[in-house]
């Protein structure tokens, strides 16, 4: 997904598995092409429109740090061991502690990087945690990052990188998010074209570690916001992009992966959906993020001003 040196969407029809490794694969709406880690022994399940899977979830119970006692991962059977996790149930982001705000994923200080198509430049003010949630939010405005670079946009991510951060190989990440919404013009009324932003729950190599030992619990492009994509960049690899039976802007689903040694597996509000072959083999940390896409065409419409992605909870368990 994001490597600093080069990086691009590679856009792929519903329910294709990319068949190359560590090849350079066109990109089918032109501009370049990225190393693909990917395999096509990956088998996926479509999310069809069920009633189901679009119910309500609540958040977590306000004036607790921990999770519920004994909690498993949905979908991931029984036998874990909460590792790490943050609730958001406080008044601020642990900053410093559990939290980083710039990723060696990223160029500029980890906080910027225009040439992996992104126009924002993050910023720790712009994750508010509050309410048993924290939200990130992109906004339109200008900032000169400390190297010069000017950027239009700022957001924030969200690293397990602080000094007492969890780095792992494998474990059972679980994430409780609503994606892209709250998207408005600069009179604070919503935008229905919601195109441009590009939120992402996903592993990246630890602090050390040099090579690609990347996982996607999912992305998201907005312009496509029923469309996830699932993948692994590590190993053999893998993926797959399932379609949702609903907008996942509109209420928080869980998102999760057990990344073990023989594959990785990705679930969905508990369902299991897609089975690749790819595993790191080194350690790693979690990153949320609330990226702001800048394709020609898929850019923010002009009159958005600013979006937001809310996380519920992470949590990490292993065995």
């Amino acid at each position: 997904m994001r490597r600093p040196w080069r990086a691009v969407l590679i856009p792929v029809a519903f329910g294709t598995l990319l068949s190359t490794q560590g090849s350079a694969l066109a990109d089918p709406l032109g501009g370049g092409s990225r190393r693909a880690a990917a395999t096509a022994g990956a088998t996926w399940t479509n999310l069809a429109p069920n009633p189901a899977q679009t119910s309500t979830v609540t958040r977590s119970a306000p004036g607790g740090e921990n999770p519920p006692a004994g909690v498993q991962p949905q979908g991931g059977g029984t036998g874990w061991n909460i590792k790490w996790w943050d609730e958001f149930n406080g008044t601020s982001v642990d900053w410093g502690t559990k939290w980083r705000g710039n990723s060696s994923s990223l160029a500029d200080n980890g906080r910027g990087n225009k040439d992996n198509q992104q126009l924002e430049y993050n910023l720790d003010r712009n994750c508010q945690e509050k309410d048993g949630a924290v939200t990130i939010t992109a906004k339109r405005e200008n900032h000169t990052s400390p190297s010069g670079t000017r950027y239009g946009r700022t957001s924030c991510l969200l690293t397990s990188t602080g000094s007492s951060g969890y780095t792992f190989k494998h474990a059972f990440i679980e994430s409780r998010a609503k994606l892209t919404h709250n998207v408005k013009d600069s009179n604070g009324k919503p935008v229905s074209d919601k195109r441009g932003f590009w939120p992402a729950f996903w592993t990246w190599q630890a602090d050390g570690v040099d090579s690609w030992q990347e996982t996607d619990a999912y992305e998201q492009y907005s312009d496509n916001p029923r469309k996830l994509h699932l993948t692994s960049h590590a190993g053999s690899g893998g993926g797959c992009q399932p379609t949702l039976g609903f907008d996942p802007g509109e209420g928080f689903h869980t998102y999760g992966a057990d990344i073990s040694p023989s594959g990785t597996r990705f679930y969905i509000d508990g369902k299991l959906v897609c089975t690749v072959a790819g595993t790191p083999s080194e350690n790693t940390n979690i990153i949320e993020d609330m990226y702001v896409y800048s394709r020609p065409g898929l850019e923010p419409n002009p009159a958005t001003v600013s979006a937001q992605k809310s996380v519920d909870y992470v949590r990490v368990w292993q065995r």
